[in-house]
């Protein structure tokens, strides 16, 4: 197909799928909205329902981007970790999204090994199950045998994935570019914005090379702990579309029973470890559910699946662990300075009304032993009021709320008194000896120096910058409209149709004066032009009708 034809023709059948999964699942104003009216077969296109609100329109919206498929039901997880610009009921229901769908054939995948793997995949592995270990929409692995006669999975990208994700990807950009325009969205919620950050998660996950490489960074982070492992990864013959790595042999922690001799041990050490990789690694596993954790030994645990990770620099490492001891000795006016200088504060910020619903939420929990506080529900309040106050933050701080919430659930089922809080008010002495070691007071003092140093240098060339413009005379300032394009764009559609209704107009009003003159030629006894005249008026008016109901707007 043309590449030069605009986006709306060269994917046509993909708009008109997601507009008639809109319109089935009671999403049809999204329809005249976002102007995807013409997309529809006529008998859809006058929607008569209700305008479905709160939960249930987070359900539709759920609904209708598992039915969409892969790139969306990746976009649906992504907006789940944005509990800073998405109400709690939509921010749960991203959360019911399943990425599970049936593997492709064997023979498909085999054929797609072997012009990938080329000779090596004859070379290098002597046995394949045909049957996949498990299946998602990007991807599937199969256990193998290699020629070392190691035990390893094979993870195969589905063949084609990319280039259904690329036309989803670019109809989500102009979709949303049509949102901004109109503005759809409060302003919190910029869609070009999202989409952009989504563009970039997929491109990483639809590249195993990335995987790949998380692997061997979580590995190095804990190379030095006898009791943290992760799958060892055979690079030479992993590809961007195939990743080949060790077998973990061992038991999944969602299959532990309560009676396991190491069970208090194995819980600690699971919050302990995600603790190290936020606040001194600055990497970490962002899905550490039961199902990715093995128990490998009587104490040793296994991390796999590093689709997911967050990265976290060395500034915010240092608010993360002073946001944790805020929370843990509810010092409110450190909570709400560090949340401050990670996040970004809305144009009618108000500082006394944030305090006060900071005091609000610390206030539920004060004297609770620290036993008894569940880091989850202190979360969820936290994210609920980020929302409130519209303060935006890093995605990797909710990314960070949800990999602690999810192992304090984990450490819950292993140990039944497991509380993540105390755990982490031991942990953070380790962490402050970590920060006072020498090398590293050194490491950041020069690297504050560098920072300032850099600040100088840039001022003083934009200084330059703007002088020598004033001095040649060449000092401009330029000012751009925004938003306008969506009004030209309706001002054009509705001086057509008044054109349009003049020249029907004015047929009329001439083939009536015609057919008064009783001229000849005539035709069923009125004059022939008379009868073209409102033949093609009759015709035009039909079309103008047409447009209007294909517009949804009328």
């Amino acid at each position: 197909m043309d590449m030069n034809l605009p986006k709306h023709y060269r994917h046509f059948q993909r708009y008109s799928e997601i507009a008639q999964i809109l319109v089935k699942n009671g999403l049809g104003f999204i329809i005249s909205q976002l102007e995807l009216n013409k997309y529809l077969p006529f008998r859809k296109r006058i929607n008569t329902g209700e305008r479905p609100t709160g939960k249930m329109l987070a359900v539709k919206i759920r609904e209708v981007l598992q039915e969409l498929g892969p790139a969306y039901i990746k976009l649906g997880q992504l907006l789940s970790t944005r509990a800073d610009i998405f109400p709690p009921v939509f921010i749960a229901e991203m959360r019911k999204l399943q990425d599970k769908v049936p593997p492709e054939e064997f023979e498909v995948i085999e054929e797609f090994l072997k012009n990938e793997l080329g000779d090596k995949y004859q070379e290098e592995i002597i046995k394949i199950d045909k049957e996949a270990e498990a299946a998602a929409s990007i991807g599937q692995t199969h256990k193998v045998v290699l020629k070392n006669n190691k035990a390893a999975i094979m993870k195969v990208k589905r063949p084609g994935i990319d280039k259904k994700i690329s036309v989803d990807v670019e109809i989500m950009e102009n979709l949303a570019k049509q949102a901004e325009e109109r503005n759809l969205f409060n302003s919190i919620i910029r869609p070009l914005e999202i989409i952009q950050e989504f563009k970039r998660t997929i491109k990483d996950e639809l590249n195993f090379k990335g995987e790949m490489a998380n692997i061997i960074r979580f590995r190095s982070d804990f190379v030095d702990n006898p009791y943290i492992t992760a799958p060892e990864v055979y690079s030479e013959i992993s590809t961007v579309n195939v990743l080949i790595m060790e077998e973990i042999k061992g038991i999944k922690l969602r299959e532990v029973d309560q009676n396991h001799p190491h069970n208090k041990f194995i819980a600690e050490l699971g919050a302990k470890a995600l603790m190290r990789q936020v606040l001194i690694n600055g990497f970490f596993h962002a899905d550490p559910h039961p199902g990715n954790i093995f128990i490998t030994g009587e104490k040793t645990i296994a991390y796999v699946d590093f689709g997911m990770v967050g990265r976290i620099t060395e500034e915010d490492r240092d608010l993360m662990a002073l946001l944790f001891y805020a929370l843990i000795n509810k010092k409110i006016n450190v909570l709400m300075d560090v949340i401050l200088i990670l996040g970004t504060k809305p144009d009618n910020f108000n500082r006394r009304r944030f305090q006060l619903d900071m005091e609000k939420i610390l206030d539920r929990y004060y004297g609770t032993d620290l036993e008894n506080i569940e880091i989850k529900a202190v979360f969820e309040d936290l994210q609920y009021f980020i929302y409130e106050h519209q303060i935006r933050m890093p995605q990797d701080f909710f990314l960070l709320f949800r990999a602690i919430a999810v192992s304090e659930g984990v450490g819950q089922d292993l140990d039944p008194d497991f509380n993540v809080v105390e755990v982490g008010k031991d942990f953070i002495s380790e962490i402050l000896d970590d920060r006072m070691q020498f090398d590293k007071i050194i490491s950041r003092v020069g690297s504050e120096i560098w920072k300032l140093g850099r600040k100088k240098y840039e001022f003083n060339s934009q200084l330059k910058s703007i002088l020598r413009k004033l001095e040649e005379d060449d000092f401009t300032i330029n000012f751009r409209h925004t938003n306008l394009e969506n009004l030209i764009s309706r001002l054009d559609i509705i001086s057509n149709r008044l054109s349009m209704s003049l020249i029907i107009a004015s047929l009329i009003i001439g083939s009536t004066l015609l057919i008064q003159t009783n001229m000849e030629p005539r035709i069923f006894n009125i004059p022939l032009l008379g009868f073209i005249g409102y033949s093609f008026a009759g015709v035009l008016g039909l079309l103008l009708v047409i447009s209007i109901f294909r517009s949804g707007k009328y």
